[in-house]
């Protein structure tokens, strides 16, 4: 591709002011190769775009070298210009022209945290990343034109030097800490690295027994399968919801262990469609209203189970069925409340919750009670203990939201004061 303009829609008015520059340097690894179903140059471009400090996207790529344009997830302008040299730093200064006032700086062959790139962009100019403390800086920065020395060549310029792995790490939406990542991919080795490492990226840390230790060796590999194909995240959200509706059906008429099987891999897609949207960077509005159909039909399999149960002559069914979805209604509402009321993920407000977590009542759980319960013969045992269990949990998040709540008080206003 030459140097004229792709064809992206133009940035919304006062979305940002920073110019970014991506760099496909021909000393660097290949901007093309794929690396968690998007190729490297792609990957960068959509996070970019999710910047809103940028409003503009220039690539420098070699004379003569073609490159694909950007996908319509891309939702910014972006240029390509040829520039001379076979270095990073070398063809950033051969294109000065080209460059504005300040810029955020990125080599097409690397691998970078989302979190980084945020960080970058809220930095004064001159500062770069580098790999390790005390590592060189590499072309992953937040420059200052003027401060570009034309006659330093190859070498980075002036400014401070961060280690990515300096900065923290922990992350509320993902419940935990997880490592910044910077990895320049220049060969299969290290692509199967970086794969490696965005599957770790995407995990996420508060989990319950089974998606900890269980599901993530099968989500893994279908996240493997699917990423770089024609299916969605979207798609397999709207497969897992029809069999968890699947298991409603197979749990009325009688159908237990069938059932319980089914139910175990419902569980296991469903974190397969969140860990796509992330991995190859595609997550979208609909994939937010996830939680509502995993309520619904979660609650379907105990209001089945229950008319199941009862039609069985087994002792109060229909009414722990009841008890179960009341519970669960009530964990969900907790949740919920102190997500939009002060913004924290429940199971982070303390070390115990955290560890509760592992085991709290949830769809997870239940699940491993009914496989237990159902072949071994004890169905009404299983679900006697599925809701006692959500009671005891539903317990445990109310009173430990209320006891937080004076505590999360103080540090809204404290933050609200600042």
């Amino acid at each position: 591709m030459g140097a004229a303009a792709a064809s992206s829609p133009p940035a919304p008015a006062g979305a940002g002011a920073l110019q970014a520059v991506v760099i496909c340097a021909p000393a660097g690894g290949d901007p093309t190769r794929v690396v968690g179903g998007i190729t490297l140059l792609e990957r960068i471009l959509r996070q970019l775009a999710e910047l809103d400090a940028v409003a503009r996207i220039l690539i420098l790529k070699p004379a003569g070298r073609s490159l694909p344009p950007p996908s319509a997830r891309v939702r910014k302008p972006v240029v390509f210009r040829d520039a001379a040299g076979t270095e990073a730093w070398a063809m950033l200064r051969a294109a000065r022209a080209d460059l504005e006032d300040r810029f955020i700086l990125v080599a097409a062959d690397f691998l970078v945290d989302q979190r980084l790139l945020r960080w970058l962009a809220e930095q004064p100019a001159n500062t770069m990343l580098a790999g390790q403390a005390g590592g060189a800086p590499q072309p992953v920065a937040h420059l200052a034109k003027q401060r570009l020395d034309p006659a330093a060549g190859r070498d980075a310029p002036d400014g401070r030097a961060v280690a990515a792995g300096s900065l923290p790490s922990y992350w509320e939406s993902m419940h935990g800490e997880v490592p910044l990542h910077l990895l320049r991919v220049t060969n299969e080795a290290e692509a199967e690295a970086g794969w490696r490492m965005l599957l770790d990226h995407v995990q996420r840390r508060a989990q319950e027994l089974p998606s900890r230790y269980f599901d993530p060796i099968f989500e893994n590999l279908i996240v493997r399968r699917l990423a770089g194909t024609q299916i969605s995240a979207n798609q397999v959200t709207a497969a897992t919801t029809l069999l968890g509706f699947a298991v409603s059906a197979l749990y009325f008429t009688g159908w237990l262990r069938v059932g319980a099987l089914l139910g175990i891999a419902v569980e296991v897609l469903d974190g397969v469609d969140g860990k796509l949207a992330r991995i190859t960077r595609t997550t979208s509005r609909a994939g937010e209203y996830e939680h509502i159909l995993d309520f619904f039909y979660e609650n379907s399999w105990y209001l089945a189970l229950g008319l199941y149960l009862a039609r069985a002559a087994v002792p109060h069914a229909l009414a722990t069925a009841m008890m179960l979805v009341l519970f669960d209604l009530i964990d969900t509402l907790v949740y919920a409340a102190v997500d939009v009321r002060w913004g924290r993920s429940l199971d982070n407000l303390s070390p115990f919750l955290t560890r509760f977590r592992l085991v709290g009542g949830r769809r997870n759980i239940y699940g491993w009670f009914f496989l237990l319960g159902f072949f071994l013969g004890f169905p009404g045992h299983a679900f006697y203990a599925a809701a006692a269990w959500a009671g005891f949990t539903a317990t445990v998040h109310l009173v430990a939201a209320i006891a937080a709540a004076p505590s999360l008080i103080r540090e809204r206003r404290a933050r609200a004061a600042r």
